[in-house]
């Protein structure tokens, strides 16, 4: 018993003086902080193509994603692939209770912290972000006119991290937009291909020997509505199975007024002759796969004369997106490439090719707007060169300008018809109201009889 008691004394005496049995809080687990960078970013309002000297407007939204409050501090940059100094960049601002645009001048490193609005600015430039809350910025960047063509990338990011941390402020470049910057010319930008890249095979370039000269134009009475469309470095010549012969398609807006979306397509024909796809080779260069790419083409059937004279490729999804607004003045280029293989029907005689833009969403090569007929030769491999002599045909879905001038003469005719039925009229009538007064007047000095 003796012994019991002096165990039982000796193990209150070790629990009472284990710090294991001191009660103690319970230390915060680091996972119930919200981690730095948990932020949600969002750019819009960004084009896929800009042009130097012309303001773009833009929307940056910074949501806190986390369970806890967020302490942030907002930050945007703007720089090329070929290089942008900040001096070259105008970045404005928009104050939302002035509802003025703040200049905010890039740093050396091309970007600069964008000032909090709101309650919830602790200092100009950082603010507490809620979980779940939202802060919006209106951002206005210009890129001067001498700045080369690029790819210009816009990014957003900040400094963020936990109020309950003494941690450091971690930075996370939470989004970015790469955007074609357009040349004077309307050409975009092209990137060089990274070293573990694959491109498409593509035919080769023609030389000097096998394509050249200038196409003959053919007019085709343009009309519609539509952007101006244009071809460009269309050669006279290009020999069958000697490479690939590059031009350019242009377009550009000059009705004055937004077109809300193109389909820019290209059309070929050899006039009465029946045209396969597998007679032609035709690429468009692509900017953003950086690379050629093959156009696919389809037959137009003339269903008056059952004749498949026309083939049509369609320049859509890419590289052109023909749901993008062409505001008043824009001007786009797009690259082609054309090769006839060796031992195609086309060889020995004429290709014709007109560019043209249909609705975005219509059915079929509308080309109410199109460009005139380029016309080249096409001459076998050591064959004799000639200048091309085609009168191409517009083809079957397109309206037809000889179908126009019909209307037009018989609009005119028509017209005539109309004056010479008046003049006819008029003439009737004035010879019935000369005879009416002559026997009027006969009738009055006559006698009367004696029935009168």
């Amino acid at each position: 018993m003796r012994l019991r008691r002096c165990l039982a004394s000796t193990a209150f005496l070790v629990l009472l003086g284990s710090p294991t049995a001191v009660a103690a809080p319970v230390p915060t687990s680091p996972a119930a902080e919200v981690p730095p960078g948990d932020e949600q970013v969002e750019l819009t309002g960004v084009p896929d193509r800009i042009r130097p000297a012309v303001p773009v407007e833009l929307t940056a939204t910074m949501r806190n994603a986390g369970p806890a409050p967020l302490l942030l501090e907002p930050e945007v940059s703007i720089g090329g692939d070929r290089g942008i100094a900040p001096e070259q960049v105008r970045l404005e601002v928009l104050d939302p209770v002035g509802g003025t645009w703040v200049l905010r001048p890039l740093g050396t490193l091309g970007s600069t912290a964008l000032p909090f609005p709101g309650a919830a600015a602790i200092t100009e430039t950082s603010g507490r972000l809620a979980p779940g809350a939202t802060v919006d910025f209106r951002l206005r960047f210009t890129i001067a006119a001498n700045v080369p063509t690029q790819f210009v990338q816009v990014s957003m990011g900040g400094r963020s991290h936990s109020p309950n941390t003494g941690d450091e402020p971690r930075f996370t470049r939470g989004f970015a937009i790469d955007a074609a910057l357009l040349g004077p010319d309307g050409g975009a930008p092209t990137r060089p291909p990274s070293p573990d890249e694959t491109r498409p095979p593509s035919v080769p370039n023609a030389g000097p020997d096998r394509s050249g000269g200038v196409a003959r134009m053919f007019p085709t009475a343009r009309r519609g509505d539509g952007p101006t469309f244009n071809l460009v470095g269309v050669p006279g010549r290009l020999q069958a199975g000697g490479g690939a012969a590059e031009f350019k398609v242009t377009f550009t807006n000059d009705t004055g007024r937004i077109i809300p979306g193109v389909r820019p397509e290209v059309v070929f024909t050899t006039g009465q002759s029946p045209i396969t796809p597998r007679q032609l080779v035709v690429e468009v260069y692509d900017s953003y796969d950086r690379g050629w790419s093959p156009v696919s083409l389809r037959v137009l059937t003339d269903p008056a004369n059952g004749r498949d004279a026309h083939l049509a490729g369609v320049l859509t999804p890419k590289p052109w997106d023909g749901q993008r607004q062409l505001p008043p003045g824009e001007f786009a280029t797009i690259s082609l490439r054309v090769s006839i293989p060796d031992g195609s029907p086309v060889a020995g005689g004429d290709l014709a090719v007109l560019a043209g833009g249909a609705a975005p969403n219509g059915v079929g090569p509308d080309l109410s707007s199109r460009s005139d007929y380029q016309v080249l030769h096409v001459p076998n491999p050591g064959g004799p060169t000639r200048a091309p002599t085609l009168r191409p045909e517009l083809p079957p879905t397109a309206p037809d300008s000889a179908a126009g001038q019909r209307r037009e003469d018989h609009d005119d005719t028509f017209t005539f018809a109309t004056v010479a039925i008046w003049v006819t009229l008029a003439v009737l009538g004035g010879t019935i109201v000369h005879f009416a007064r002559k026997n009027r007047r006969q009738g009055a000095g006559t006698p009367l009889g004696p029935d009168a």
